[in-house]
């Protein structure tokens, strides 16, 4: 059988008229044209565009965005929660899909990647898993559709009685609709810092979370919970395709004592529920491979039980001896840290 893979280069609206004939198929924020804009926005980040994967026949097998990360010692190819497929794969497919990636971008003279990094529904031979941890394999994700009262009844005991707690203590929750990105730095990063600091987790530079609040318009959104003026916990949310995503957030140590968190999704819901969309990802919990999501998942799964998995994310090596070294120094890094 012959699987031989075209990949072609598409403009943004041909990709969104490929995302419509993928229903019911959803196509990830992470995938689009839209997050490529604000790829490029931040240093070190070059949106690459978006694809189509064919077979012989012009079939449509899937399509995806890619960006390319400068990082010193290594560039990379980031195709983040993608390539999407337009049915299941087998193995033959991946396989030929991740052959027609290296001939595609090992040939353009300009880019130089030392590897792709994908999320797959299945191994195949040539993929290597990650040798740093980026993303996750499982999610919770609560279904929208739902009533209120049967999202309520849905979450755990003691995540009702947070959500409860949070009304009792005053806390309120309201969407900053203004001056978002002086808002964030003066009221939020400094709560990011020190919810970082506490949990033992890295944070990203000021700018990137700036400009996503820029960038993405009203796709992102800044919500926040307080107690009079002052700021506990906040959120930031987006919404693509009917899916509502938590994408980053912090809560002051004040928060835990008022359950400020509990108040702030629970409204974060109803908003999203009333907006339109259809589910709400929780964006990641420890699953069977990231420990150190532990700290967050038990805050998450008070929300649903609904668990889900999530493709597996793979690097395929593009340089693959340069790939081996890389890997090689970098987790002896890690081991001297430990």
């Amino acid at each position: 059988m012959d699987t031989l893979i075209k990949v072609e280069k598409i403009t943004s609206a041909e990709f969104n008229g490929l995302k419509k004939s993928l229903m019911p198929v959803i196509v990830p924020l992470e995938q689009s044209p839209i997050w490529g804009k604000f790829d490029d926005s931040n240093p070190g980040r070059s949106f690459l565009g978006s694809y189509k994967f064919t077979d012989k026949n012009g079939l449509l097998i899937a399509i995806g965005s890619a960006t390319l990360y400068k990082q010193k010692g290594r560039d990379w190819i980031w195709f983040k929660h993608g390539p999407i497929f337009a049915s299941t794969p087998n193995s033959e497919i991946v396989s030929s899909l991740c052959q027609a990636m290296k001939r595609y971008f090992c040939s353009i003279e300009e880019v130089k990647p030392v590897f792709i990094r994908l999320n797959m529904p299945t191994k195949s031979p040539g993929l290597s898993l990650p040798f740093e941890h980026t993303m996750y394999d499982q999610t919770v994700i609560v279904d929208l559709s739902l009533s209120e009262d049967e999202i309520l009844a849905g979450m755990s005991q003691s995540g009702r009685r947070g959500v409860r707690s949070s009304a009792k203590s005053g806390v309120l929750i309201e969407e900053v609709r203004d001056e978002r990105s002086d808002f964030f730095k003066k009221h939020c990063y400094p709560i990011l810092k020190e919810t970082g600091s506490r949990d033992g987790f890295g944070i990203h530079p000021l700018s990137l979370y700036t400009s996503m609040l820029d960038e993405l318009g009203d796709i992102a959104r800044l919500y926040v919970a307080k107690n009079g003026s002052k700021v506990l916990a906040w959120a930031i949310t987006t919404e693509y395709n009917t899916q509502a995503m938590y994408y980053y957030g912090g809560s002051s140590a004040e928060a835990r004592d008022t359950f400020a968190a509990y108040g702030l999704h629970f409204e974060i819901i109803k908003d999203m529920k009333s907006r339109g969309n259809k589910t709400y990802d929780f964006m990641g919990i420890a699953g069977k491979n990231f420990e150190s999501l532990k700290n967050v998942t038990q805050f998450k799964i008070k929300f649903s039980k609904n668990i889900v998995d999530v493709p597996f994310t793979y690097d395929l090596p593009l340089q693959p001896a340069k790939y081996k070294l890389l890997s090689l120094s970098i987790k002896a890094k890690r081991s001297l840290l430990k």
